[in-house]
């Protein structure tokens, strides 16, 4: 298994800084433009009205991945994206099952089961009951943009040129870290619990981080890890769901 995770693919075609531009990118449309445009639209600041926002700015991030990378085959190929012949719904078991485990040991640091992630904290805080729009609109994000949008740009991007710039592990745990960044910077968790900030805001996502990224080196396949993210927020839509009703 190991051998498996520290094998190097070929460099692909584009550089660290190429990958650096793309996750800039993304930060910029989630933060900036999706929320600008969302907040323009309804005109409040409401836990919908962000997910809206983050749903805007993943939809360009695609948008962008797409159109920048998939105009050379070569570029294609290194993001890994085809076909795979990996169990892509074994996989997305696994990922729910460690999603629950990892929910397990933050039920423990936290001590508090409600909360299911940084993304739906104020779902479950809100004061006001979430409209069935609010619902649809965090499961489109959860279950189709922000897989697509993140994975596309961390692991189809980002990890083989982390993993050619900086040798196998270190580039893996790059990978992983700028995951946790992205998700600390962009889905912060509200209020003043410091505990929960650093559990939801920075170190899930980093576990979460190093689950995708093991499951890309493993199988070679970034759509395995895009299958794995949405396995992964499958768990968080029906927690959060579940203590809302």
């Amino acid at each position: 298994m190991l051998k498996k995770l520290a094998k190097l693919e070929p460099a692909p075609p584009w550089s660290y800084l190429n990958a650096l531009t793309a996750f800039i990118g993304m930060v910029i449309a989630v933060m900036l433009i999706g929320a600008t445009v969302a907040l323009t639209l309804f005109g409040d600041e409401t836990p919908s009205t962000l997910i809206v926002g983050w749903s805007i700015g993943m939809l360009l991030t695609v948008i962008f991945v797409m159109g920048s990378y998939s105009r050379r085959d070569d570029w294609v190929a290194a993001m890994r994206i085809a076909p795979t012949r990996a169990r892509l719904p074994i996989i997305g078991l696994f990922a729910f099952g460690m999603a629950v485990l990892f929910d397990l040991i933050g039920w423990l640091i936290v001590n508090e089961q409600t909360l299911s992630s940084a993304e739906l904290i104020r779902y479950a805080t809100s004061e006001t009951d979430i409209t069935v729009f609010g619902w649809l609109i965090a499961a489109v994000f959860l279950l189709i943009l922000q897989p697509i949008g993140e994975e596309l740009v961390l692991r189809g991007v980002m990890y083989p040129s982390m993993r050619a710039a900086l040798g196998a592990w270190l580039g893996f745990a790059a990978v992983a870290a700028f995951h946790a960044l992205f998700h600390f910077a962009v889905y912060t968790p509200p209020g003043d619990n410091q505990t929960i900030l650093i559990w939801y805001g920075l170190l899930l996502p980093f576990l979460d981080g190093l689950l995708l990224t093991g499951i890309r080196a493993y199988t070679g396949s970034t759509r395995a890890a895009i299958i794995a993210h949405v396995g992964i927020n499958i768990f968080i839509l029906i927690k959060a769901i579940t203590f809302a009703m």
